[in-house]
């Protein structure tokens, strides 16, 4: 399950704006954080999406300000296994109906005394009274049939819930009850920003409602309730399951050894929590101080010193508790909404919890709400929506992280110049016409390194020697404690230009293999399981080369010409007029009466020295640009572009981008950016298929 889109006419302050459509992703754990001042609306943003979750729950759990006047519509999509398990138990269901109707309908048939217009119509009206109680069901399965995602609504009176409410909440509710008693697991969970974790024994009481808290009941009305009441039952119910456990494992060793086949030892339900406790913070594991009735949940350190759980730091209660409830609710294909997860915690736990809630279970859909950096870092600043005010309404907006320049003035707002690059070790300037999307591909294809070093976009290649100078320079210096690091694109470089970028003293730049990162996707495994599964399009890996090739060949004269322009440039290159240390430490002026003369003889040597140099740059220029010379460079591009569509060098030598966004029209998909997006995330999904040329500059990277 997960948010499809968000539109809010009216909530708080947030007015006229729309989030989505967002994707269901079955590989990975999506992330969506929204990030902004206090004040600005992200919080409210996580309360509507609770309030669609939990409203059918008839839970405790509700909203503590009031909806006077507001008005919105969440969409909830439902991910292809959810739809085949909700219609084929709807089918299963009204089985058991249709079966009562041809036995009825039988029965009619075989009545000898009525005639045919009487049985027709007693048939009419006999499946109309045994399918009435059910029209719901037939309903939901006709919606279901042609749509993967259903609405939930207050006061939209313009959107699809308003067209039929009753359909919507009985599909919310049949949804909800399915994926419990199908799946055993709730929607998600909503941990709100008010969390706080009170230093309370454990109430030995408890250890007798130990057998109410597993009942699905409990944990599903947890999911949605005040952050004091869902620390409290997650803490009690550790130390319950504890101490059952171990009642439990002696009860068994007790009957085994009486000689009774008891079966198999009792597996330790506590061992996953514990394993998640010494992955966050190793060494860390549960204690038992041999009580007979335990008095608190005990914590072993590194130091073998054993201390309470509530003796923790609030950093460390914090992380554990937000990830255990993952595990708790086995929670996967859900949606979780975190508001502020970084409370109590320092830049370190803060990556470190953002890191597992990504991995620690598949298919989620996160949402935070936050207005820290070390969030939005680890996050990716792209898979961020920032909420500011107009400055001319002061009405809160929204900004795609998708919006370059837009979310470059947000981070300066927020955070300053550090928020806007970030600071690291290792900072890597991209360079090439595309630097600004080569950051966003680099960012999500290798997600693990990002606290490793910060990626920076340094503009086009239509600058290339001011940029290369600049950055080469840079590349010589360290500031602090800080390494610099170059990786650009190959372009239309010649391999004599690339030798010479890779042999840079320094040892620090990089120049890819292909034309630009895009290339790098043109894996047609990938492409083809991405078609198939985000934009229902069936196309093998043949036919998706058949396509790019034919693609290539429309761009050859493209190519050609800009291949051909690109190393041109690179022959008119600044010249050097610089002529040493002609002399230095002689008078050019001496002081006259009438004030100071230049002497003619220094002058003279002077004019001679640029007067030759000038000639030689201007011999150099004229063989450069004389008719062999271009003639030279064209025959060689076009031999060039000629060979690597004979030899599939196309796939590295062609511009990836527009060759995708080609391909992505040619197949109908109009939103290309969603395109590339799909394609890289399926690479982050299966880091195996990625080149190692990639992996490789990355390893150095990090290495140093």
């Amino acid at each position: 399950m997960y948010i499809s889109k968000i539109i809010i006419e009216k909530f708080r302050h947030l007015e006229n704006e729309n989030l989505g459509p967002f994707n269901f992703n079955n590989k990975t754990s999506e992330l969506t954080v929204f990030a902004g001042p206090n004040g600005g609306g992200k919080s409210s943003v996580l309360e509507l999406i609770g309030y669609a979750l939990s409203s059918s729950y008839s839970l405790g759990w509700s909203l503590s300000r009031t909806f006077n006047g507001f008005s919105f519509e969440t969409a909830i999509g439902l991910n292809p296994d959810e739809k085949v398990i909700i219609i084929d138990s709807l089918k299963t269901e009204l089985e058991a109906i249709e079966k009562t109707i041809v036995e009825g309908i039988k029965n009619i048939d075989d009545k000898v005394d009525l005639t045919p217009e009487v049985k027709d119509i007693q048939k009419t009206q006999f499946i109309e009274i045994t399918k009435r109680p059910h029209k719901h069901q037939y309903d939901i399965l006709d919606y279901l049939k042609t749509n993967d995602v259903y609405y939930r609504a207050f006061e939209y009176n313009s959107g699809e819930y308003a067209k039929d409410p009753t359909l919507h909440n009985q599909i919310h509710s049949y949804v909800t009850r399915e994926l419990k008693d199908k799946l055993k697991r709730s929607l998600g969970f909503f941990l709100r920003a008010d969390r706080n974790y009170p230093q309370k024994a454990f109430d030995r009481k408890k250890i007798f409602s130990f057998d109410n808290t597993k009942k699905k009941e409990h944990l599903w009305q947890m999911a949605f309730n005040t952050s004091e009441i869902q620390y409290l039952d997650m803490y009690e119910f550790l130390v319950q399951q504890r101490y059952h456990y171990l009642r439990e494992l002696g009860n068994y060793y007790n009957q085994k050894n009486k000689g009774i086949n008891v079966g198999e030892e009792p597996n330790d339900p506590i061992k996953p929590y514990e394993n998640l406790l010494n992955r966050i913070f190793p060494d860390y594991k549960f204690a038992d101080k041999n009580e007979s009735v335990p008095s608190n949940l005990f914590i072993e350190l590194p130091s073998k010193e054993v201390i309470t759980f509530n003796d923790l730091s609030s950093g460390e209660k914090e992380v554990f508790f937000i990830l255990s409830f993952f595990i708790r609710h086995n929670v996967e294909n859900a949606i979780i909404v975190i508001d502020e997860p970084e409370l109590h915690l320092h830049p370190e736990l803060s990556r470190l919890l953002i890191r597992n809630i990504k991995s620690i279970r598949k298919g989620n859909q996160i949402w935070i709400a936050t207005h820290n950096s070390e969030i939005i870092d680890e996050a990716g600043r792209d898979r961020v929506i920032y909420v500011t005010r107009d400055l001319a309404t002061r009405k809160a907006k929204f900004v795609s992280g998708d919006n370059e320049e837009d979310v470059i003035i947000q981070l300066k707002n927020l955070f300053g110049y550090a928020g806007y690059i970030g600071v690291a070790k290792n900072l890597v300037f991209l360079e090439g016409d595309n630097s600004s999307p080569d950051r966003k591909f680099y960012s999500t294809l290798f997600p693990k390194d990002n606290s490793n070093f910060k990626l920076i976009p340094s503009s086009g290649s239509d600058n290339l020697n001011r940029i290369n100078g600049a950055i080469l320079s840079i590349m010589d210096a360290n500031l602090g404690w800080m390494t610099f690091y170059l990786i650009r694109d190959r372009d239309y470089l010649t391999p004599a230009m690339i030798t010479k970028y890779r042999s840079h003293s320094s040892g620090k730049v990089f120049v890819l293999d292909k034309h630009e990162i895009e290339n790098y996707l043109f894996d047609f495994g990938i492409i083809s399981t991405v078609l198939s599964e985000i934009f229902n399009i069936t196309k093998s890996e043949d036919e998706i080369k058949e396509m790019l090739f034919a693609i290539a060949l429309k761009l050859s004269s493209q190519v050609v010409r800009d291949m051909i322009s690109f190393r041109l440039n690179l022959n008119l290159k600044p010249q050097d007029f610089s002529i040493g240390k002609v002399l230095n430490g002689d008078a050019y002026f001496e002081k006259q009466e009438e004030g100071c003369q230049i002497k003619a003889d220094k002058s003279k040597i002077i004019k001679s020295k640029f007067t030759s140099t000038s000639d030689e740059i201007n011999t150099s220029l004229t063989t450069a640009l004389s008719s062999e010379s271009i003639e030279s460079i064209i025959s060689e591009c076009e031999s060039e572009v000629k060979s690597s569509l004979e030899n599939e060098e196309w796939m590295n030598l062609f511009p990836g981008k527009e060759m995708l966004e080609t391909l992505a029209k040619a197949l109908g998909i109009s939103n290309v950016i969603s395109f590339q997006n799909s394609i890289i995330k399926e690479f982050a999904s299966n880091p195996e298929r990625m080149e190692n040329e990639l992996v490789e500059i990355f390893n150095k990277i990090n290495e140093g």
